[in-house]
């Protein structure tokens, strides 16, 4: 009797540690669902960080243009144009270095073979040996020296001047972008048509009509 109690001793024994055990993955299973809602809850309650919109405001942009060409392109967030901006400076002061350094060169010659007013003794030469770019070194009078560095000095002004107009284009044509992209072109901009029926004395009479109006944004 004795040895027939102890086997059904043992399996109230697994029976018990079965149940305390399975009790206990239940309680932890509850105790993270209740964690993992805690944190939802508090993630939910969190202000949420507003995102402000990217404003663009045309005297700014002009500004930043204005004082350095591209900058008012780059406020308008047109990449693409820097190169265009960069290219067409970058152009005009090889051209404009190209003709300062060859004015320079030829005006040295030409004050060498010019009447020197402040020395009326000084006999000009009658033509300058002046070495050109391509090797070559050609005899060359008062008359033809003055000519290349009227020449080469005429090409640098203008192209300063085409450096300024493009300055004066590039701070235009960041104001006018940056209009156009502050130009509201939303869907709050709504047209509305409406019949409309007026009375005229003089015909006793309806005359009927369209009416139109636009709603803008505020």
């Amino acid at each position: 009797m004795r040895h027939a109690t102890i086997p059904a001793f043992r399996a109230f024994i697994y029976f018990l540690l079965f149940f305390l055990c399975s009790w206990a993955s239940k309680a932890n299973d509850v105790a993270m669902d209740t964690v993992v809602k805690v944190q939802e809850v508090k993630l939910d309650s969190l202000p949420k960080k507003k995102m402000i919109p990217y404003k663009i405001i045309p005297r700014q942009a002009t500004l930043k243009s204005l004082m350095i060409p591209g900058w008012g392109q780059y406020y308008n967030r047109q990449y693409w144009k820097l190169p265009l901006v960069a290219g067409a400076f970058i152009t005009l002061g090889i051209i404009a270095n190209y003709n300062n350094v060859r004015y320079e060169k030829y005006r040295a010659y030409y004050y060498i073979a010019s009447p020197h007013p402040d020395d009326p003794t000084y006999v000009p030469p009658a033509t300058v040996a002046v070495p050109y770019e391509d090797g070559l070194v050609r005899d060359l009078d008062v008359n033809q020296l003055k000519r290349l560095n009227d020449g080469y000095r005429r090409n640098r002004d203008y192209t300063y001047i085409g450096m300024v107009l493009a300055w004066a284009f590039n701070v235009v044509d960041a104001n006018v972008s940056a209009h156009l992209k502050t130009f509201d072109v939303s869907d709050d901009i709504t047209l509305k048509i409406k019949p409309t029926f007026e009375y005229q004395s003089f015909s006793n009479g309806l005359v009927s009509g369209v009416s139109l109006s636009f709603n803008f944004k505020k």
